[in-house]
Protein backbone atom coordinates (compact mmCIF):
# COMPACT_ATOMS: atom_id res chain seq x y z
CA UNK A 1 0.00 0.00 0.00
CA UNK A 2 1.33 3.41 -1.00
CA UNK A 3 1.89 5.71 1.97
CA UNK A 4 1.86 9.47 1.43
CA UNK A 5 3.50 11.54 4.14
CA UNK A 6 3.81 15.24 4.82
CA UNK A 7 7.36 16.54 5.09
CA UNK A 8 8.76 19.97 5.72
CA UNK A 9 12.12 21.59 5.05
CA UNK A 10 12.33 25.14 6.30
CA UNK A 11 9.13 26.82 5.17
CA UNK A 12 8.58 24.44 2.25
CA UNK A 13 5.84 21.89 2.84
CA UNK A 14 5.62 18.84 0.61
CA UNK A 15 3.85 15.55 0.14
CA UNK A 16 6.26 12.65 -0.22
CA UNK A 17 5.64 9.08 -1.33
CA UNK A 18 7.51 6.11 -2.72
CA UNK A 19 10.73 4.35 -1.85
CA UNK A 20 14.13 5.84 -2.60
CA UNK A 21 15.96 3.76 -5.19
CA UNK A 22 19.51 4.43 -6.29
CA UNK A 23 18.71 3.23 -9.82
CA UNK A 24 15.89 5.78 -10.27
CA UNK A 25 15.95 9.55 -10.21
CA UNK A 26 13.72 11.05 -7.51
CA UNK A 27 10.74 12.89 -8.97
CA UNK A 28 9.88 16.43 -7.86
CA UNK A 29 6.55 17.96 -8.91
CA UNK A 30 5.87 21.72 -8.99
CA UNK A 31 2.23 22.86 -9.28
CA UNK A 32 0.97 25.63 -11.50
CA UNK A 33 -0.27 28.77 -9.74
CA UNK A 34 0.60 27.24 -6.38
CA UNK A 35 -2.23 24.67 -6.23
CA UNK A 36 -0.67 21.27 -5.49
CA UNK A 37 -3.94 19.38 -4.91
CA UNK A 38 -4.57 18.53 -8.55
CA UNK A 39 -1.20 16.76 -8.82
CA UNK A 40 -1.75 14.25 -5.99
CA UNK A 41 -2.75 11.45 -8.40
CA UNK A 42 0.37 12.18 -10.45
CA UNK A 43 2.44 11.97 -7.26
CA UNK A 44 0.97 8.56 -6.43
CA UNK A 45 1.69 7.29 -9.94
CA UNK A 46 5.31 8.47 -9.84
CA UNK A 47 5.77 7.01 -6.34
CA UNK A 48 5.07 3.52 -7.65
CA UNK A 49 8.57 3.51 -9.15
CA UNK A 50 10.60 6.25 -7.44
CA UNK A 51 10.80 8.50 -4.41
CA UNK A 52 8.48 11.38 -5.31
CA UNK A 53 7.73 14.80 -3.86
CA UNK A 54 4.98 17.36 -4.49
CA UNK A 55 6.03 20.80 -3.27
CA UNK A 56 3.55 23.32 -1.90
CA UNK A 57 5.15 26.41 -3.40
CA UNK A 58 4.86 29.32 -2.99
CA UNK A 59 2.77 28.04 -0.08
CA UNK A 60 -0.94 28.46 -0.79
CA UNK A 61 -1.71 25.46 1.42
CA UNK A 62 -2.27 25.87 5.17
CA UNK A 63 0.52 27.57 7.10
CA UNK A 64 3.07 30.28 6.31
CA UNK A 65 4.17 31.07 2.77
CA UNK A 66 7.42 29.46 1.64
CA UNK A 67 8.27 32.52 -0.48
CA UNK A 68 6.76 35.50 -2.21
CA UNK A 69 4.39 34.62 -5.09
CA UNK A 70 6.82 35.67 -7.80
CA UNK A 71 8.76 33.62 -10.33
CA UNK A 72 12.21 34.66 -9.11
CA UNK A 73 11.42 33.81 -5.50
CA UNK A 74 10.01 30.43 -6.56
CA UNK A 75 13.16 29.64 -8.52
CA UNK A 76 15.29 30.42 -5.48
CA UNK A 77 13.24 28.35 -3.04
CA UNK A 78 12.98 25.33 -5.36
CA UNK A 79 16.71 25.48 -6.08
CA UNK A 80 17.46 25.55 -2.37
CA UNK A 81 15.12 22.65 -1.67
CA UNK A 82 16.65 20.45 -4.37
CA UNK A 83 20.16 21.27 -3.17
CA UNK A 84 19.43 20.67 0.51
CA UNK A 85 17.06 17.69 0.42
CA UNK A 86 18.17 15.46 -2.47
CA UNK A 87 21.51 13.72 -2.87
CA UNK A 88 21.39 13.32 -6.66
CA UNK A 89 19.80 14.95 -9.72
CA UNK A 90 16.01 14.74 -9.96
CA UNK A 91 13.42 14.43 -12.66
CA UNK A 92 11.86 17.87 -12.26
CA UNK A 93 8.27 18.39 -13.39
CA UNK A 94 6.59 21.77 -13.64
CA UNK A 95 3.08 22.50 -14.87
CA UNK A 96 1.83 25.83 -16.23
CA UNK A 97 3.64 28.73 -14.52
CA UNK A 98 5.72 26.17 -12.62
CA UNK A 99 7.09 24.93 -15.95
CA UNK A 100 8.81 28.32 -16.21
CA UNK A 101 10.18 27.87 -12.69
CA UNK A 102 11.45 24.36 -13.43
CA UNK A 103 13.08 25.46 -16.67
CA UNK A 104 14.98 28.28 -14.98
CA UNK A 105 16.14 26.02 -12.15
CA UNK A 106 17.47 23.51 -14.67
CA UNK A 107 19.27 26.20 -16.66
CA UNK A 108 20.90 27.81 -13.62
CA UNK A 109 21.77 24.66 -11.67
CA UNK A 110 22.20 21.81 -14.16
CA UNK A 111 23.74 19.53 -11.52
CA UNK A 112 20.38 19.40 -9.71
CA UNK A 113 18.20 18.30 -12.63
CA UNK A 114 18.76 15.09 -14.57
CA UNK A 115 15.58 15.31 -16.67
CA UNK A 116 13.02 18.07 -17.14
CA UNK A 117 9.30 17.64 -17.87
CA UNK A 118 7.34 20.78 -18.76
CA UNK A 119 3.56 20.40 -18.88
CA UNK A 120 1.47 23.15 -20.43
CA UNK A 121 4.32 25.69 -20.29
CA UNK A 122 3.18 29.33 -20.23
CA UNK A 123 3.23 32.09 -21.62
CA UNK A 124 3.77 32.63 -25.37
CA UNK A 125 4.39 36.29 -26.24
CA UNK A 126 0.77 37.06 -27.25
CA UNK A 127 -0.43 35.97 -23.80
CA UNK A 128 1.91 38.27 -21.89
CA UNK A 129 -0.93 40.77 -21.65
CA UNK A 130 -3.84 40.24 -19.23
CA UNK A 131 -6.48 41.02 -21.85
CA UNK A 132 -5.34 38.38 -24.33
CA UNK A 133 -4.64 35.95 -21.51
CA UNK A 134 -8.21 36.35 -20.26
CA UNK A 135 -9.59 35.44 -23.69
CA UNK A 136 -7.34 32.36 -23.92
CA UNK A 137 -8.35 31.33 -20.40
CA UNK A 138 -12.05 31.49 -21.23
CA UNK A 139 -11.46 29.41 -24.36
CA UNK A 140 -9.61 26.83 -22.28
CA UNK A 141 -12.22 26.67 -19.50
CA UNK A 142 -14.81 25.39 -21.96
CA UNK A 143 -12.78 22.19 -22.26
CA UNK A 144 -11.71 21.79 -18.62
CA UNK A 145 -13.15 19.06 -16.41
CA UNK A 146 -14.94 19.94 -13.15
CA UNK A 147 -12.77 17.22 -11.61
CA UNK A 148 -9.92 19.75 -11.51
CA UNK A 149 -11.79 22.12 -9.17
CA UNK A 150 -11.25 20.39 -5.79
CA UNK A 151 -7.50 20.33 -6.33
CA UNK A 152 -7.20 23.97 -7.37
CA UNK A 153 -9.98 26.27 -6.13
CA UNK A 154 -9.35 25.88 -2.35
CA UNK A 155 -5.73 26.95 -2.86
CA UNK A 156 -6.73 29.91 -5.01
CA UNK A 157 -9.18 31.03 -2.33
CA UNK A 158 -6.47 30.84 0.34
CA UNK A 159 -4.09 32.78 -1.88
CA UNK A 160 -6.55 35.52 -2.71
CA UNK A 161 -6.74 37.52 -5.95
CA UNK A 162 -3.82 39.83 -5.19
CA UNK A 163 -1.31 37.01 -4.71
CA UNK A 164 -2.61 35.12 -7.75
CA UNK A 165 -2.40 38.20 -9.94
CA UNK A 166 1.08 38.93 -8.65
CA UNK A 167 2.22 35.43 -9.61
CA UNK A 168 0.58 35.62 -13.04
CA UNK A 169 2.10 39.01 -13.81
CA UNK A 170 5.49 37.78 -12.70
CA UNK A 171 5.21 34.81 -15.07
CA UNK A 172 4.09 37.08 -17.91
CA UNK A 173 7.28 39.09 -17.54
CA UNK A 174 9.38 35.97 -18.04
CA UNK A 175 10.78 34.92 -21.43
CA UNK A 176 11.09 31.10 -21.42
CA UNK A 177 12.28 31.07 -25.03
CA UNK A 178 15.47 32.80 -23.89
CA UNK A 179 16.01 30.30 -21.07
CA UNK A 180 15.45 27.00 -22.85
CA UNK A 181 18.67 26.99 -24.95
CA UNK A 182 20.65 26.96 -21.68
CA UNK A 183 18.98 23.78 -20.41
CA UNK A 184 21.39 20.90 -20.99
CA UNK A 185 19.44 17.93 -19.65
CA UNK A 186 16.82 16.05 -21.72
CA UNK A 187 13.50 17.95 -21.91
CA UNK A 188 10.01 16.59 -22.48
CA UNK A 189 7.27 19.12 -23.23
CA UNK A 190 3.70 17.94 -22.63
CA UNK A 191 0.54 19.77 -23.63
CA UNK A 192 -3.16 19.03 -23.73
CA UNK A 193 -4.63 18.92 -27.20
CA UNK A 194 -7.21 21.60 -26.29
CA UNK A 195 -4.83 23.78 -24.26
CA UNK A 196 -5.19 27.40 -25.40
CA UNK A 197 -2.78 28.67 -22.73
CA UNK A 198 0.07 26.61 -24.16
CA UNK A 199 -0.60 26.46 -27.91
CA UNK A 200 0.91 23.79 -30.15
CA UNK A 201 3.30 26.15 -31.91
CA UNK A 202 4.60 27.57 -28.64
CA UNK A 203 5.13 24.13 -27.08
CA UNK A 204 6.88 22.93 -30.23
CA UNK A 205 9.18 25.96 -30.28
CA UNK A 206 10.28 25.28 -26.69
CA UNK A 207 10.97 21.63 -27.41
CA UNK A 208 12.95 22.61 -30.51
CA UNK A 209 14.95 25.20 -28.55
CA UNK A 210 16.14 22.60 -26.04
CA UNK A 211 19.44 20.84 -26.63
CA UNK A 212 17.64 17.50 -26.21
CA UNK A 213 13.92 18.23 -26.49
CA UNK A 214 10.76 16.40 -27.50
CA UNK A 215 7.04 17.18 -27.53
CA UNK A 216 4.10 14.93 -26.66
CA UNK A 217 0.46 15.97 -27.03
CA UNK A 218 -2.09 14.27 -24.77
CA UNK A 219 -5.89 14.43 -24.47
CA UNK A 220 -7.39 17.28 -22.47
CA UNK A 221 -6.97 20.99 -21.86
CA UNK A 222 -4.53 22.98 -19.73
CA UNK A 223 -5.03 21.11 -16.46
CA UNK A 224 -4.90 17.65 -18.03
CA UNK A 225 -2.84 16.21 -15.11
CA UNK A 226 -5.88 16.69 -12.85
CA UNK A 227 -7.86 14.09 -14.80
CA UNK A 228 -4.98 12.04 -16.20
CA UNK A 229 -2.63 11.53 -13.27
CA UNK A 230 -1.83 7.99 -14.34
CA UNK A 231 -0.87 8.98 -17.88
CA UNK A 232 1.07 12.00 -16.65
CA UNK A 233 3.05 10.00 -14.09
CA UNK A 234 3.84 7.30 -16.64
CA UNK A 235 5.23 9.86 -19.08
CA UNK A 236 7.27 11.50 -16.31
CA UNK A 237 8.83 8.30 -14.96
CA UNK A 238 9.47 6.73 -18.35
CA UNK A 239 11.19 9.87 -19.56
CA UNK A 240 13.20 10.22 -16.36
CA UNK A 241 14.36 6.62 -16.60
CA UNK A 242 15.41 7.02 -20.23
CA UNK A 243 17.71 9.96 -19.55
Amino acid sequence: MLVTRRVRHGLVRALAAGTDRTDRKPVVLLPGLGAPGYLVDTLHGCAASAASFLLDVPGFGAGPMACEPELGALVDVVTGWLSDVLDRPATLFGHSTAAQVAMTVAARRPELVGALVLAGPTFPPPLRHLGRLSVALLRDLVHESPAALPGTVPYYLRAGPRRLLRLIESAQQDEPERVMPFVRCPVLVLRGRRDTLSPQGWARSLADAAVHGSLVTVPGAHTFPAIAGGLTSRLITEFGDSG
